[in-house]
């Protein structure tokens, strides 16, 4: 690859647009002091990336635009192009296959730069990594101008260390380096803050995974308190049903009871009811009787059906027989058919057995053989293997040392270049570190904080009003289930009492009786036992008094007619004032006026009745405890308090009004629970979105912490470094000086080195393992074809092994086969005797039983019979007997009074029922799963227990456990992200082992090739004297590089105390050697002649011809030995004041111009 030409655009004094080219290898830049010869170089460093104005002779980048001159006014952009031939293919990359690439730059007044490559806008990091590794750069060893020379040979190590770099091609390597510790840090820095993050989470994690198993516990609580519930309501159910079950008993047992009084007072019933009951007895021993003889006709049809399977199986077991023995024969047949193919294959086996151990034994020898050849074989591997290891041992003592004299070149190059780096990293800290304001990153931080505590204590006083309403909330569907409860006892407890007031009285009746009166417009006040009020202490007597009369209808009107209905009842009442000491001054309300009360006085005891009924002013009398005494008789007192109707309608009506207060109170709650219900969603909305405002502070805070740790942590790194870098600047100085000195003694011991090298006979060698290699693989050959064959009789052995193995298996399992037969067929034998023996048995049951029916038949005629006499004599009895109507009603309130509690528990048992279906339960499911030892006691204490676990959990987060879950899921995707991290960081570490390794072995091979090229050139240019590179340090990545030169006749101890000639002519040999190396495409010269003389001039001439043939030289020059030896002159004159041209000139031209 060459530079074919340079077009400049406004750059510097090239105002107009100038094409410079370069058609040969060598060309010359000539023209007077002045005229912007150097623009040349200035521009090709410019386009080549060149960001320093200083390095351009500018204060501002903007200074490369023409300015203007006396006669022109400043334009607005400059532009340079570089024009290359890539016919040779030496560019890499995509670009390999383009003939011509172009690079260009254009730069405006307003400080705008754009690169252009082949026409296209890149970035400049394309342009520099276009030519990484090819030696061409802004600052690289192929453009030197003028003053480079000295300061070249007077550079740094570090400094120094750049050219060789570029030589060796790891520029780029170096650029990588770079990013990927770049890269690196960035990782770090991310691993730092989501180490941070993950630590934030993991703190919240921990305090909403506590959160969330109260929540889980309070749910699991919450459960077991339903499931005690459901199961302790189950409990209450079963009681009421054990109590329903022994109120049905005792209903029965009352019913019953009344049952015998109500027989014993039908009298002459009662004979004919014994009569009955013994007729209907006899009748079920009829029946009885009748249904054995049945049963016993059942039996004998059972017994003559067994009878006949009994002989369907005897013919069906012989049939089984016949088929077996079939089996058996056959089986026989096919073992003896086995055993002759086992004799067959036997035989064969004998056969093939002495063949395969003759093979066997082959096999053996053939081996051996074989392995005798092979400890041959290897003996002679290891004699050449020792031939090779001492030649090669030779060999790389020598490489070793050039190695080594390569690194130390490197190491000075390097630390001259390391103390250069440094200071510019020194300046790029300083100014990094000013751009870090810490103050209003922490100002931000308070402010933050200051707006996250608001937000808790917001969040704290919002939870603290939840936990207060949901205890509210709690409170009130705990009273609201309450007042339920009651509700359906009181429900209950109203339909008992209906239902037993209804008792004792024909709803139907009443009801057409009352429909009567209202037709006839009669004004009705109501029922006795609704209008009927007295003290208590005489409630149950007047109730006794007046029992047949409670469901009678009162009216105060006289009616033209009475209902004729059948049962119908009607009291009128008349306007007359009730005698003083009757039972009508007892009763308040309408019934006073009932004239029925009038006539019954109340009194205290026997003796006052008797005296007051013998004035004959009244028709009975009556105490409190209900003994009544009538002119014509006496009757005790028959009322229970517990049938009393008027107590029962007391009862009603408290019942109906604690339903009304219920009923309000319910309304109430309900009205309540809804209030409760819409704060409790309120109070929700207003936690929820608290908490979303102060997880976005919250977020924010941690982002302003990382940022700001993330400066101070930046801020401190900074101090670090460049405490680090003042302390390195130190270090490499002195690491300089050893290095130039270990330099010179590697180089004595790389020329020892190659004097004792001695070469190896290969040709020997080669003609001993060609013939062993011949008989290796005839004895391999036959020894394969043996094992062939052994293989192949082991088959055909195994082959026939496995066959007689078959065979035997079929013969065992046709014998055990013949065996099973044989057990089948005994087996089969014994059934048919005992077979018979039942048979007998079943015959002899059959006659048993047929005798037995003709008892039971006689039985049954016998008691026919008896059940003919009793019904002749219950048609002849007649008795009377007198009632005990006081016993009867007593049986009758009782079994009423059962009746009523009965209704209750039912009640009961069905507001149980509702309370379940509230908690969305089915009994069934619960009764299935109850335990056995469970009672209403133990789990009401369970359920208090579970009640009190839930008021000491406080405060329940219920989203806890959703929140945890999402929270869990970043955080493992976080974990994950950092596992992501770190394995990049460790890919990148490796990433830069390889790099290390690479450069390492590059620059020490370059090293040692530029050191070697050096220490040839310098002879040349001074006709004697020695030249050497030293490293400063051992670490190759590292280390600096120094110079030492000695012209001849001198012993100067360090390049500072050279003349300038001196310098600039070291300083040449220096770059031709790299170029030797790694010749550049083109080499660009700016009076670098100008310090030597005409000798020197001529030296310098040759060594550049010599050069030209590899490398293509653009050089200015004044002096005229340099001009005749270039291929091409370009003149670059002035004719215009502050306007540069391109001319063309001849040798002759050039001279006179230089003289001018």
């Amino acid at each position: 690859m060459r530079l074919k030409y340079i077009k400049l655009v406004g750059f510097k004094s090239f105002v107009d647009a100038t094409k410079v080219p370069f058609p040969h290898q060598m060309t010359c830049v000539v023209g007077p002091n002045g005229c912007g010869k150097s623009n040349v170089i200035d521009a090709v460093r410019w386009v080549l990336g060149e960001s320093s104005a200083k390095n351009l002779r500018g204060d501002a980048m903007t200074d490369v635009i023409f300015n203007g001159s006396t006669a022109r006014k400043p334009v607005s952009q400059a532009s340079v192009e570089l024009v290359f031939d890539n016919s040779a293919g030496r560019m890499q990359g995509e670009y390999a296959n383009y003939a011509e690439i172009s690079v260009k730059r254009l730069v405006t007044r307003d400080g705008r730069s754009d690169y252009f490559l082949n026409g296209s806008k890149c970035r400049r990091r394309d342009i520099t990594d276009l030519f990484l590794g090819t030696g061409l750069g802004p600052r690289s060893y192929a453009i030197i101008e003028q003053g480079m020379i000295s300061r070249l040979i007077e550079s740094k190590p570090q400094e120094l260390r750049v050219f060789l770099e570029e030589a060796a091609g790891i520029s780029k390597y170096k650029e990588r380096r770079r990013e990927t510790e770049t890269r690196m840090q960035h990782t770090r820095d991310n691993l730092d803050r989501l180490n941070d993050v993950r630590e934030e989470l993991g703190s919240q994690l921990d305090k909403l995974q506590r959160q969330a198993a109260a929540a889980r516990r309070y749910k699991e609580l919450k459960q077991q308190e339903r499931r005690y519930k459901s199961e302790l309501q189950a409990l209450r159910w079963l009681a009421t049903e054990r109590q329903a079950e022994q109120l049905r008993l005792q209903q029965a047992e009352q019913t019953t009871e009344l049952e015998r009084w109500l027989t014993e007072q039908r009298g002459s019933e009662r004979g004919s009811t014994e009569l009955r009951e013994q007729t209907a007895q006899s009748k079920q021993q009829l029946e009885q009787v009748q249904h054995q003889f049945y049963q016993l006709g059942n039996e004998v049809t059972r017994l003559e059906h067994q009878l006949q399977h009994h002989q369907l199986q005897r013919q069906q077991r012989q049939r089984q027989q016949q088929q077996l023995q079939q089996e058996l024969t056959q089986l026989s047949e096919t073992l003896a058919q086995d055993n002759d193919q086992h004799q067959v294959l036997a035989a064969q086996l004998l056969e093939l057995e002495p063949e395969q151990a003759l093979t066997d034994e082959q096999v053996v020898e053939a081996q051996l053989r074989f392995e005798q050849h092979e400890e041959a074989w290897l003996a002679w591997q290891d004699d050449y293997q020792a031939a090779l290891n001492q030649a090669q041992h030779q060999l790389q003592q020598q490489q070793q040392l050039h190695l080594q004299h390569e690194r130390q070149r490197d190491q000075v190059a390097k630390c001259a270049e390391a103390i250069d780096a440094n200071q510019q990293q020194q300046q790029q800290l300083l100014a990094e570190l000013e751009h870090y304001n810490l103050a209003a990153t922490d100002q931000q931080r308070q402010q933050l904080q200051q707006q996250i505590n608001a937000a808790q204590q917001q969040v704290a006083a919002l939870s603290e009003q939840l936990n207060v309403h949901q205890q509210q909330f709690e409170q009130v569907e705990q009273q609201r289930q309450q007042q339920q409860t009651q509700q359906q006892q009181n429900l209950g407890l109203q339909s008992a009492l209906q239902q037993a007031l209804k008792q004792g009285t024909h709803e139907a009746t009443t009801m057409d009786v009352q429909h009567w009166l209202q037709q006839h417009q009669c004004p009705v006040l109501g029922q006795v036992q609704q209008l009927l009020k007295v003290e208590q202490s005489w409630q149950l007597a007047l109730e006794q008094l007046v029992q047949p009369w409670l469901g009678a209808w009162v009216i105060t009107q006289p009616l033209p007619e009475w209902p004729l209905l059948a049962g119908a009842q009607v009291v009128q009442l008349q306007v007359k004032q009730p005698p003083k000491g009757s039972v009508a001054a007892l009763v308040s309300g309408p019934l006073q006026q009932w004239s029925w009360l009038h006539c019954i006085a109340a009194v205290d005891d026997a003796a006052q009745a008797q005296q007051l009924l013998q004035q004959n002013q009244w028709l009975g009398a009556i105490n409190q405890a209900g003994q009544l005494w009538l002119a014509g008789g006496y009757q005790a007192s028959t009322m229970d308090a517990a049938a009393s109707k008027l107590l029962q309608q007391q009862q009603l009506l408290q019942v109906e009004a604690d339903l009304t207060r219920l009923q309000q109170q319910l309304q109430d709650s309900s009205l309540r629970k809804q209030q409760l219900q819409q704060e409790l969603k309120l109070r929700h909305q207003e936690l929820d979105q608290a908490k979303q405002t102060l997880h976005l502070y919250q977020a924010d805070l941690r982002s302003i912490d990382e940022r700001f740790q993330w400066q101070q942590h930046q801020q401190q790194q900074l101090e670090q470094r460049l405490q680090q870098a003042k302390q390195q600047h130190q270090q490499l100085l002195q690491q300089l000086v050893t290095g130039q000195q270990q330099q010179q003694q590697l180089a004595e011991q790389c020329e020892q080195a190659t004097e004792q090298l001695q070469p190896l006979d290969e040709q020997h060698w080669l003609t001993q393992r060609n013939h062993l290699q011949q008989q290796r693989q005839h004895l391999r050959e036959a020894l394969t074809a043996l094992q062939q064959r052994q293989m192949t009789q082991a088959s055909e052995v195994q082959q026939l092994r496995q066959q007689l193995t078959h065979y035997q298996q079929l013969a065992q399992r046709a014998r055990q086969q013949q065996q099973h037969l044989q057990a089948q067929l005994q087996q089969l034998k014994h059934p048919e005797q005992d077979d018979d023996t039942d048979v007998e048995v079943l015959a002899l049951t059959l006659e048993e039983t047929l005798a037995q029916r003709e008892l039971i038949d006689e039985q049954r005629r016998d008691l026919a019979n008896k059940v003919h006499e009793y019904e002749e004599q219950l048609r002849q009895l007649t008795s009377g007997a007198q009632g005990v109507q006081a016993k009867i009603e007593q049986a009758r309130m009782r079994v009423q009074s059962t009746q009523m509690e009965l209704a209750a528990v039912q009640e009961r048992s069905r507001s149980i029922l509702a309370v379940l279906a509230d908690l969305q339960q089915s009994l069934k499911p619960i009764l299935e799963g109850l335990a056995e030892d469970a009672n209403e006691t133990e789990w009401q204490s369970k359920l208090e227990r579970i009640q009190q676990a839930i008021s000491r959990l406080g405060a329940i987060n219920l989203a806890a456990i959703e929140e945890a879950e999402t929270l869990a899921e970043r955080k493992q995707y976080l974990d994950q992200q950092n596992d992501d991290l770190a394995a990049s960081l460790a890919t990148l570490e490796g990433a830069i082992r390889t790099i290390d390794k690479e450069t390492r072995q590059r620059f020490k091979a370059t090293y040692d090739a530029v050191n070697h090229g050096l220490q040839e050139l310098f002879p040349k240019v001074f006709g004697g004297g020695n030249a050497y590179l030293e490293l400063t340090d051992d670490d190759l990545l590292e280390t600096g590089v120094t110079i030492m030169a000695r012209p001849p006749g001198k012993k100067n101890s360090t390049i500072h105390l050279l003349s300038g000639g001196e310098k600039a002519l070291t300083a040449l040999s220096l770059v031709f050697a790299i170029f030797r190396l790694n010749p550049a495409p083109f080499c660009l010269l700016d009076e670098v002649d100008a310090p030597l003389d005409d000798a020197n001039v001529g030296r310098f001439c040759r060594l550049v011809e010599e050069m030209s043939q590899s490398v293509q030289f653009i050089y200015i020059s004044h002096n005229k030995v340099a001009m005749e030896m270039a291929s091409h002159l370009a003149g670059v004159t002035m004719q215009e004041p502050g306007v540069s041209r391109l001319v063309a000139v001849d040798i002759e031209q050039a001279v006179a111009l230089t003289e001018a």
